[in-house]
């Protein structure tokens, strides 16, 4: 099928840069004096910092790869994107970076922040954005105020610059600017009989988001969703689903690509959830504490303790909106979070009459076969 212009722009220019970040980050660095890469797990960190310092944020996704080096210094029971990625650590691939900033969702996180902070210190910053346990307290928002601006001033102190405040604003503006387009690509794409893109493509382009500067891939999409493609992909027939459980991890694009393959159609999901998951930020007032409110009202994830939104009724509100007729839950292996969660999610489904599956998978494992024929199963089941 021919793709619209539009579309077929932002996807050229999605999948080059998911297909090689540090081509990327080298070509930004090249056409930006003094820009500075800041490497991230991409789930629940103030990006609006690094915009403020005038760097870029990398997400930082894992890959297919042996990790049979940073198994020397990692537990093998570990999730594949921590030790994939400290595979590309050890290999040099992430030279380019300037600093790492971890989140600390869970304890492998806090691990390999510890570990490359230890081993690796000498080709960057490594640090942690201290989220609190809690973000339904009184003093949640106060607390993560205060560690934005450490944190500020950490990343200024390496990279020689001031910590202004005054550069924070316009940060907020472009970071909220990102997660409102992702959000509306993620509703347009979903829209029954209109141009809804594949899963693969879909989460291309939006990984290309935890990459680009938003600068450039912004309008971009904006571009789409303002003049909409005549032409652009039609929604591939299939049985509706709702997709759930990938804060911070992906499948290999073959993975993923057994959804459509198996007479799924995924009209919601999380993918970066933890990306988007943010309410916009206030611009006026006290920058930090604006972004911190902003995580402090974020959407329900597995990492955090979000006693005023419960996840379930966040997910089962989304697969009613959305027309799904059952739920996927895609759970990485040895995620401790999401596995905490899954059960209870699949019994409040079970409560509301809605059919789920489980599926777990590991970067790398090639094991696609036993997965498709359980999910052409599951859409038999629920045709």
């Amino acid at each position: 099928m021919t793709k619209g212009k539009h579309y077929g722009r932002l996807l050229a220019a999605c999948q080059k840069v998911t297909d090689d970040p540090m081509a990327y980050v080298a070509s930004w660095k090249a056409r930006t004096p003094q820009g500075r890469a800041v490497g991230f797990f991409a789930t629940y960190v103030p990006t609006e910092i690094i915009y403020a310092l005038g760097g870029l944020p990398v997400g930082l996704w894992g890959g297919s790869i042996s990790t049979g080096s940073a198994n020397a210094y990692i537990q093998q029971f570990t999730c594949s994107i921590v030790r994939s990625t400290t595979e590309y650590a050890l290999d040099g691939t992430l030279d380019r970076l300037d600093a790492v900033l971890f989140p600390p969702i869970c304890d492998s996180a806090k691990l390999v922040a510890s570990i490359w902070n230890f081993n690796f210190a000498d080709k960057f910053l490594v640090d942690m954005a201290n989220l609190p346990e809690r973000l339904d307290s009184k003093g949640s928002a106060p607390y993560l105020a205060a560690e934005l601006r450490r944190v500020h001033a950490a990343l200024a102190a390496r990279f020689g610059v001031a910590a202004s405040e005054d550069e924070v604003r316009p940060a907020i503006v472009l970071a909220n600017r990102l997660r409102q387009a992702q959000q509306a690509y993620c509703v347009w794409r979903s829209q029954p009989g209109t141009c809804g893109t594949n899963l693969v493509e879909a989460a291309t382009i939006l990984k290309a988001g935890t990459i680009m500067h938003a600068s450039e891939y912004v309008p971009l999409l904006e571009e789409l969703l303002g003049q909409p493609d005549q032409d652009a992909p039609k929604q591939s027939p299939g049985v509706p689903v709702a997709l759930t459980g990938l804060a911070c991890q992906l499948p290999h694009a073959d993975f993923l690509a057994l959804f459509e393959s198996s007479g799924l159609r995924v009209v919601e999901d999380d993918l970066f959830l933890g990306m988007r998951a943010a309410a916009p930020a206030a611009v006026a007032g006290d920058p930090y504490r604006a972004i911190a409110e902003s995580f402090v009202d974020s959407a329900a994830m597995a990492m955090r303790h979000h006693g005023r939104i419960q996840r379930h009724e966040q997910l089962l509100d989304r697969i009613r909106q959305r027309g799904a007729k059952g739920a996927v839950f895609l759970v990485p292996k040895f995620c401790e979070p999401e596995w905490f969660d899954v059960r209870y999610l699949q019994e409040q489904t079970k409560k509301a009459s809605i059919p789920s599956i489980i599926i777990d998978f590991e970067e790398g494992s090639g094991m696609t076969g036993p997965v498709q024929t359980r999910l052409e199963a599951f859409a038999e089941t629920i045709a």
